[in-house]
């Protein structure tokens, strides 16, 4: 499995009055990116680019025409995550600020494009985004946030060749969290996950992690060129035995006064034992591609880290 994490560093032109402007992006990013690659708007038929269009690469989700692979994961996800900050409350521009973005598998293929699409979208003024921002520089990060330059404002192109490819056991190998005794889990942006048909209020570990098996297996399946390789049920099992304690979760609800909605989910923090090393790959995986409803655009982020019993 291959992804790239870009970090994009943006300066605010303009004061922003809502500090969770930024998470209601996903209204515009699609046309954004449209916009960039000069799309037809739907009418594939007429795109002499076909297949290989970025449009379709990146927001088709085309279902396999294997029938057990829709079985297992249904509708595929969208080949991206974005990680926003919060902004600070007015008076805030001229502040900058960093926005992560991890492309996954063939999606890599699409940097420039992505880049446009982000300088597009955060140039533009509607009435639901009222976001003024410059991309100042993009850079691709290595397994340890090693950047090297992809943009900088004023440059003549983007230098997408030298994008970092990572794998999944590549960062496995960098962070070396198999032997520990405990894990601090960090749900840093509002994490939404249904279950039996209804939102969970409380956290639980077992379907968090079955949901991000599901995100990171789909992911790897749709758009890379080899799968997850692993006993799912037996994994849904192993899930039982991992402990949580010292658990601060709660629901939190983010805005709704700047009349863009509320974002709302489980966050908060909680120590994690008895952890079987299987599950160590999906965690590293998911602190990238977020995980939930909105995981595409920043909601349900989180980080893992080593941490004393």
């Amino acid at each position: 499995m291959t992804f790239a994490v870009l970090r994009i560093t943006i300066r605010l032109a303009d004061h922003v009055p809502d500090p969770y402007l930024l998470f209601r992006v996903r209204d515009g990013f699609q046309g954004a990116f449209q916009q960039a690659v000069d799309c037809l708007g739907g009418e594939c038929g007429r795109c002499a680019r076909e297949e290989e269009c970025p449009c379709r690469i990146v927001f088709a989700q085309v279902l396999s025409p294997d029938p057990a692979a829709v079985k297992r994961h249904q509708k595929p996800p969208l080949p991206f995550a974005f990680s926003f900050p919060v902004f600070p409350g007015p008076p805030n521009a001229g502040l900058y600020f960093e926005v992560r973005l991890t492309l996954v598998g063939m999606a890599t293929r699409c940097v420039r494009e992505f880049v446009d699409a982000v300088r597009l979208l955060f140039d533009k003024h509607t009435k639901k985004n009222e976001l003024s921002a410059v991309v100042e520089r993009v850079e691709s990060l290595g397994y340890h946030d090693e950047p090297t330059l992809i943009y900088s404002e004023g440059s003549p192109r983007e230098n997408a060749d030298s994008l970092n490819l990572l794998t999944a056991e590549g960062l496995r190998d960098a962070r070396l969290l198999d032997n520990a005794p405990a894990m601090r889990l960090r749900l840093v942006t509002p994490l939404k996950l249904m279950q039996e048909g209804r939102t969970m209020r409380h956290f639980s570990f077992s379907p968090f992690i079955r949901t991000l098996i599901r995100r990171a297996s789909s992911l790897a399946s749709y758009y890379c060129d080899d799968g997850i390789p692993a006993d799912y049920r037996w994994l849904t099992s192993l899930s039982e035995v991992v402990r949580v304690s010292k658990c601060t979760i709660r629901w939190v609800e983010w805005g709704g006064s700047q009349g863009g909605g509320k974002l709302a989910g489980l966050a908060g923090e909680a120590i994690l034992t008895s952890m079987p090393e299987e599950f160590i790959p999906f965690l590293l995986l998911g602190e990238l591609f977020n995980v939930g409803k909105g995981a595409p655009f920043g909601l349900g982020r989180f980080t893992v880290a080593a941490e004393e019993p």
